[in-house]
């Protein structure tokens, strides 16, 4: 796909760390890992950045708003209010709804038919607290009522005024970005970690975290009120919605103090004799082997739930994961693998329209490439953009029409060292009468426009770009760890496994080196290669993923390449083997000479 070679880079090391971690009781090739991702600015807090247990986490005291929410609440339960809650359409928002419900249900006493659902569609609504959505509510609900919103409504100020004017009480909790005149005035709180006068210390929590910490306030406010005993349960065990949605959301796993503990205690319940029959459902459905890891979530079940919202209504998320029947949770997530093999088709199709786009912005030296896509589907823009800001190494706004067809919407996704947030921020300070409605945070974002202010943003966001990144060397580029300097092995995999659980910004390791390959054969519908490479005189088994293109074997027996690789455990019929997962190869010819194979990076199915 790429217009460019694929580089190989070796990750700087920062020498602080380094020296820090060797302290602490790392081993140099842990204590190299942990360099590789972290910056001597992080010194400080090197043994909380480190820390994998729960007593670690930051208590929800900080968080902007917690009391005056938590009182609210309280209030709301007392008095017998409808409680309404709504959530983002994606796995974050699907995981935060969950464990809203299930916090005010089974922890909190409120009967079920006192908790009202609403999702936005992601086609007819849109996200965040929409026009629509909030029409929806306003003919339907009951009320007085308290609406909690999750993993949205900081930049809802309009809408959440409508609902309070007829009748809601509105609190927000989210974690996307706040504007600038500040949050929601609307709302009685706003629950946010990245509001300017908030003094929580981890930023990079995602929505469900937030959600999450809500609902402990409430129960420690519960209990101070009487209304239940000091030995009620605490909601730990929720923590596996928790991680799910933390990793599917794809927030910053190396800088924050709370994102790893979460996932790896929450990994612990899914792998536990008496997991939630959602993870049972999905492990039995995307034909999961060996214990449920962090790349599990990621790779498997997140897709998968995030597959319902968009394409169709996320609500059937929701009962996904609430479901307590495993052969109704199993049918649910059959059906969600079926959505999820479409939405790969839709992928597929608008990767191949916009990928000509793509290339060509890059011949003209764009710095950033902004796709319309008249065919597009909105519900996998994101999908689209990841995939060639991956493959082009330059952030992206993948656009197609709304359905009512005045306006145009889009995903943008990045690549490291550019904000999209601030971006879109300067964009729309630019032009503010092109924008109906925006936001996102450093990673990525959204945008709905008027169709004519298209051009405009498009050369706003190839400037901003120019000149964020404009010390950075463009195009695609596979990020190692180096060389691994002892042979690998089991003990190598499990000295590795002891930094997990790994995720964005603390990306599993990558090695490189010469090899050559001694045996390949195709596996899988045929895209797949299995491969025998021999290092050091030693032969490896390897699996490459989406090696084949168009039919054509990119390498054969006898040739010398360098490999970026994973290293990784196959298990195969009660028989686990080591072996590398080959994430790039480039061919090496007789002169020492790299000819990178174009396409890469690719991706796992």
């Amino acid at each position: 796909m790429a217009a460019e070679a694929v580089r190989i880079v070796d990750r700087p090391v920062a020498a602080a760390i380094l020296r820090a971690a060797l302290e602490l009781g790392y081993t140099p090739l842990q204590a190299r890992i942990i360099a590789g991702r972290l910056s001597d600015v992080d010194l400080a807090n090197l043994p909380e950045l480190l820390n994998l247990q729960l007593s670690g986490l930051t208590p929800p005291d900080l968080l902007p708003d917690i009391d005056i929410a938590s009182e609210c609440i309280v209030s709301a339960i007392k008095q017998g209010l409808p409680i309404l809650l709504i959530s983002d359409f994606d796995a974050d928002g699907a995981s935060a709804h969950a464990v809203l419900k299930f916090a005010f249900r089974d922890y909190f006493g409120v009967p079920e038919a006192r908790i009202h659902s609403y999702i936005g569609h992601r086609l007819r609504d849109g996200y965040g607290v929409t026009e629509t959505l909030t029409d929806r509510i306003i003919a339907e609900a009951p009320r007085p009522a308290l609406i909690i919103t999750a993993d949205q409504g900081s930049t809802d100020h309009e809408r959440i005024a409508r609902l309070r004017d007829h009748g809601f009480t509105v609190i927000v909790t989210d974690h996307h970005g706040v504007p600038a005149d500040g949050p929601p005035t609307a709302a009685m709180a706003c629950v946010n970690p990245v509001r300017e006068d908030s003094a929580f210390p981890d930023p990079y929590i995602a929505g469900v975290h937030v959600a999450w910490l809500l609902c402990c306030a409430v129960r420690r406010r519960l209990i101070q009120d009487g209304d239940l005993p000091a030995s009620a349960p605490k909601l730990g065990g929720l923590l596996d919605l928790v991680a799910l949605g933390t990793m599917a959301d794809c927030v910053d796993l190396a800088r924050s103090t709370n994102n790893k503990a979460i996932i790896a205690r929450g990994l612990a319940i899914m792998n536990s004799p008496v997991a939630r029959p959602a993870w049972q459902a999905l492990y039995v459905a995307t034909n999961c082997k060996g214990p449920i890891t962090a790349a599990t979530l990621a790779f498997s079940f997140a897709p998968v739930i995030n597959a319902r919202g968009r394409l169709d209504s996320a609500l059937g998320s929701v009962d996904l994961l609430m479901s307590d029947s495993v052969p109704v949770a199993e049918g649910l997530a059959l059906h969600f693998v079926e959505h999820n093999t479409e939405r790969k088709a839709v992928q597929s199709n608008m990767l191949q329209r916009s990928a000509k786009q793509a290339a060509q912005q890059v011949r003209d030296g764009a710095a950033a490439i902004t796709i319309f896509d008249p065919e597009g589907h909105a519900g996998v823009h994101g999908i689209c953009a990841a995939r060639l800001a991956e493959s082009f190494g330059r952030p992206v706004a993948y656009f197609s029409p709304k359905a009512e067809g005045q306006h145009i919407t889009a995903s943008l996704r990045t690549v490291h060292g550019f904000h999209v947030r601030d971006a879109l921020a300067e964009i729309a300070g630019r032009y503010p009468d092109d924008f109906v409605a925006w936001g996102g945070h450093a990673g990525a974002g959204g945008v709905t426009l008027k169709r004519d202010g298209l051009q405009r943003f498009a050369e706003a966001w190839a400037a901003i770009a120019a000149s964020a990144l404009r010390d950075q060397r463009a195009g695609p580029e596979i990020v190692t760890d180096g060389p691994l300097e002892v042979a690998p092995s089991f003990a190598v995999v499990e000295e590795l496994a002891a930094l997990e659980p790994f995720g964005r910004q603390w990306e599993p390791p990558v090695f490189r080196s010469h090899g050559r390959i001694e045996q390949v054969r195709p596996v899988g519908d045929g895209r797949h290669l299995k491969l025998v490479v021999k290092m050091d005189a030693m032969d490896y088994d390897a699996i490459w993923f989406g090696a084949v293109e168009n039919g054509v074997c990119p390498v054969g027996v006898g040739q010398t390449v360098l490999m970026a690789y994973e290293l990784d455990v196959n298990t195969f019929r009660d028989t686990t083997t080591l072996q590398l997962r080959i994430r790039h190869v480039a061919l090496v010819s007789e002169g020492g000479v790299l000819n990178s194979l174009q396409g890469w990076p690719r991706h796992f199915p």
